[in-house]
Parts: structure tokens; C-alpha cells; sequence
């Protein structure tokens, strides 16, 4: 039941916020600008990732105030993970109300991964199904800022039609839910949990044709938060993380990600230039509509949960 009420609580705070996020965004003119590649024709107010934000927090204070079932549990990785996303989200709010260069991006982003790493959020061993432990050596800091950064600008870089990437992480993070009261650990459980239920609030209002984006403010926080979750058990130095379930969860967004970067990589481009070449512009090309679009890309990242909560379960 707690687990329920922490849920009802981010999405109705979402829900009920993001009204008046979108009053306050259009009176600031952040809205998302057309351009060539963009999928929009009509103006659309960014700032969506806030109502998202506040959703989270104020689900999360409210199991802080009452601390029913986590009585005498140490709170520094929480505070730690929120925090860091926290940096992350204000990055995100500038970028969409200002505009933020990839430096300046990359910058805040690896801080905030070192603060992470400073509170025990390393991942020192890999629990790999059916092979065993990896252990990472002198390479566990690389590829923990690595992880982070990769999956925050991976959601960044999936959040190009309305849904698609508020659904794709929605669905990971019941996968991590899962994983996480699988193995008892009520934090991160409530963590991802509360996180569920703010995108399915914000979902009401970003499903297409959407009325609000979640912009970088949105996306980026989204992908930290994950990133974060899904290595919260490097927290003990004698427990391997197991990167299955998001790994392959996220399978869509991190897939898109090393093709953008491949094929610009190729054309002698800048990789992080901006192109109409993402798996969703693709589908589009395939003269599916934006609903099957996200409805095809929702239904791959459902069946790979599955599938990789099947692997974790039968290992």
C-alpha cells in the first residue's frame, strides 16, 4: 500500500501542477522553436520536466516525513541520487530557456556523476547472467561517468515525438521497481516508484498531440535519475551491479544513441549535430503515424523489460 500511495502522490502532484507549469512557460516564451527537423507544427511550451520534478520530490518528502517502512535505513544515497539529479534538472532549465553548448553540458553532467561517486555510486563489479562477476579495476570511475552521461543524453536524444520518451522510461522504471523489490531494497524501490507515477502524470499531457514538452529540463533529469538507479547497488562495495535490467530496458534509447553518433562519426560530422535520422524518424518514413510510432517503440521497451526480468528471475 505504501508503495501504492508514493505512486498516487507523484502522479497527482504532476497531474495538478503542470497546468499551471504551462501558464507560467508560455507567459516566459519557453516554448519548443520549430525547425527543420522537428516533427511539430504548432508552438508547445518546454518546462514539462518541472511538473515531473515536483511530482518526484513531493513524493518523496512525504515517505521522508512519515518514514513508514524505512525506519533506521541510512537516506545519504538518496539524498545523493536526488541531488545530483537535481543538478541535472536546473542544467536542463537553462539549456531550455537560454540554450547550453555541448561543453558546457558534458561539464555539469560529469559533476554531478563525480558527486554520485563520491557517495558510494561506483560500479565496481558487473554482475553479468549465466558468466558471473566482472571485476572493473581501475576502470570503475570511466565507466561510471561514462554510464551516467551516456544514458542522460541518450533519453535527451530519444525525446523527439510526443509520449516517446516519458513511456520509455515510465516502463523501465517499473522494471526497476521490480528488480529492486526482488531484492528487498525499499530506497530505490520508492525512488522508482515515485518517478513512475510523476511521468505517468505528465504522460496526460504529453500524449500526442501534446500540450507541454518536457524539454531538456524533462529528459535530461529523467535519463540521470535512471542512470542512477540502475547502479544504486554499488553503494556496497561487495555488490556487483546488475546492468541487465536497464541495460536492455533502455535498449531502444541506447540503440538510437551509438547509431546517431556511428553514422555522424562516418560522414565526418560533428556527433552532436542534430538530424531528422533517429529510429522514430524512420518509423515515420515508413509512413507509420506518431502514434504507432510511439505504440511500436513502447511495445519494444515493454518486451525487453519482460525479457530481462525473466533473465535476472532464471539466472
Amino acid at each position: 500500500m505504501i508503495f501504492f500511495l508514493i505512486f498516487a502522490i507523484a502522479f497527482g502532484v504532476t497531474f495538478l501542477i503542470l497546468p499551471t507549469i504551462r501558464y507560467v512557460a508560455l507567459k516566459l516564451a519557453v516554448i519548443d522553436k520549430k525547425s527543420a527537423r522537428k516533427i511539430h507544427t504548432r508552438i508547445v511550451t518546454r518546462f514539462g520536466g518541472l511538473g515531473i520534478y515536483f511530482g518526484f520530490i513531493f513524493a518523496m518528502l512525504s515517505l521522508f516525513l512519515v518514514r513508514f517502512g524505512v525506519e533506521g535505513m541510512d537516506f545519504t544515497p538518496l539524498w545523493a541520487a536526488v541531488m545530483a539529479s537535481t543538478m541535472i534538472l536546473i542544467l536542463g532549465m537553462y539549456d531550455d530557456a537560454r540554450g547550453a553548448d555541448a561543453k558546457v553540458k558534458f561539464f555539469v553532467q560529469i559533476l554531478a556523476a563525480f558527486l554520485l561517486i563520491n557517495c558510494g555510486f561506483e560500479i565496481k563489479m558487473i554482475n553479468v547472467p549465466w558468466y558471473g562477476t566482472l571485476n572493473m579495476g581501475i576502470f570503475s570511475i570511466p565507466v561510471t561517468i561514462l554510464w551516467l552521461v551516456g544514458i542522460t543524453n541518450a533519453i535527451n536524444l530519444i525525446d523527439g515525438l510526443d509520449g516517446l520518451a516519458a513511456g520509455i522510461v515510465f516502463i523501465c522504471l517499473i522494471g526497476l521497481f521490480c528488480k529492486f523489490v526482488w531484492l528487498g531494497m525499499a530506497l530505490p524501490a520508492f525512488f522508482a516508484i515515485a518517478l513512475s507515477g510523476a511521468c505517468l502524470g505528465f504522460l496526460r499531457y504529453n500524449f500526442p498531440p501534446a500540450k507541454i514538452f518536457m524539454g531538456d529540463t524533462g529528459s535530461m533529469f529523467l535519463g540521470f535519475s535512471v542512470a542512477a538507479l540502475a547502479i544504486w547497488t554499488s553503494q556496497k562495495a561487495s555488490t556487483a551491479v546488475v546492468l541487465l535490467v536497464p541495460l536492455l530496458g533502455l535498449g531502444i534509447p541506447i540503440l538510437d544513441t551509438i547509431l546517431a553518433f556511428t553514422r555522424r562519426v562516418v560522414r565526418r560530422q560533428n556527433p552532436f549535430t542534430a538530424d531528422k535520422e533517429h529510429l522514430h524518424h524512420l518509423l515515420l518514413n515508413k509512413k507509420l503515424t506518431e502514434k504507432q510510432v510511439v505504440f511500436v517503440l513502447w511495445g519494444v521497451t515493454g518486451l525487453l523489460n519482460v525479457f530481462c526480468l525473466w533473465c535476472y528471475w532464471g539466472k
